[in-house]
């Protein structure tokens, strides 16, 4: 039965989800409790995805959060990415999840608020513009991107208006 789950993971996911699982956590530095809260599903579901009891994470957002998770470790393996951006942007996933949850009663919040609150938990203003000053030599682009979350004008990475 378990080769079968895993053939089918690997139809819907590229890999078995204990590969794509493993891979994300090494590269990020999560453990397995760490990777099911980024995903917002519970460690024994996580569990049963790993060992191929389930074929796939049923949640639409989580399977969202999953697909963001990869794309970010390609970009960290690729070079194109640093790990602390890499987490920021599952946060930015995840925060943006919470928010799209059914049981939200309040009035949704815009993609760049959503995701400069989630980004405002991984560092001050003031190390995002230093950072940026140490990137603007090699990585003009990422030191922009920078610039912008310290200044507080997340909105414009999304074409929103200044903060």
């Amino acid at each position: 039965m378990s080769d079968e789950v895993r053939v089918a993971q690997t139809a819907l996911y590229g890999a078995p989800l204990s590969e794509v699982l493993r891979r994300c956590g090494q590269v990020l530095g999560l453990n397995q409790a760490e990777l099911a809260r980024a995903l917002g599903i519970s460690a024994p579901m996580l569990s049963q995805l790993i060992n191929a009891h389930r074929v796939k994470i049923a949640n639409p957002l989580a399977a969202a959060r999953l697909q963001a998770m990869n794309d970010a470790v390609d970009a960290v393996e690729a070079g194109r990415m640093d790990v602390s951006v890499a987490l920021a942007a599952v946060a930015a996933v995840q925060a943006g999840g919470d928010l799209l949850s059914t049981r939200r009663t309040g009035p949704r919040t815009a993609p760049a608020e959503r995701l400069e609150a989630a980004l405002r938990g991984v560092a001050t203003p003031e190390e995002y513009l230093s950072a940026a000053d140490v990137l603007a030599g090699t990585h003009p682009g990422v030191s922009q991107l920078l610039r912008l979350l310290g200044s507080g004008r997340a909105g414009q990475l999304l074409g929103g208006e200044d903060g």
